[in-house]
Order: C-alpha cells, then sequence, then structure tokens
C-alpha cells in the first residue's frame, strides 16, 4: 500500500497506510494528510469514511 502524508495535531509529520490514516481521521489525531491533488482537511474538506455498522433501521437501498 501506498503511505499518505499527514500532519498529526502537535504538529509532527509522518507517513501512514490508508487504513491507519481512516482511524487517524475517525479519532481527530491528524490536522490534515496530502492528497495527489493537494491537503486535505479532516473536518472542513469533504473525506469518505467507512461505514459504520451500528446502524439498526431498515436497509432502504435495496428496495
Amino acid at each position: 500500500m501506498r503511505e499518505v502524508s499527514v500532519v498529526y495535531q502537535d504538529g509532527m509529520m509522518g507517513m501512514v497506510e490508508p487504513p491507519i490514516l481512516q482511524r487517524l481521521i475517525n479519532s481527530d489525531e491528524i490536522v490534515k494528510f496530502q492528497r495527489s491533488d493537494g491537503w486535505v482537511y479532516p473536518g472542513i474538506d469533504p473525506v469518505r469514511c467507512l461505514p459504520r455498522s451500528s446502524y439498526q433501521g431498515i436497509e432502504r437501498r435495496f428496495s
């Protein structure tokens, strides 16, 4: 997997793999990460999230 550049809340920079990036975004541990088209700021810029399995309602997408 290709590593992604990130900037942590304390200003330190690092490189992480995509599954770790998702965890860092969810736990609000990073300020920004770099995509091929520039820096992305979670909470400001749109980011994809993994689906949450905690939804207990009726599945309506396939009806």
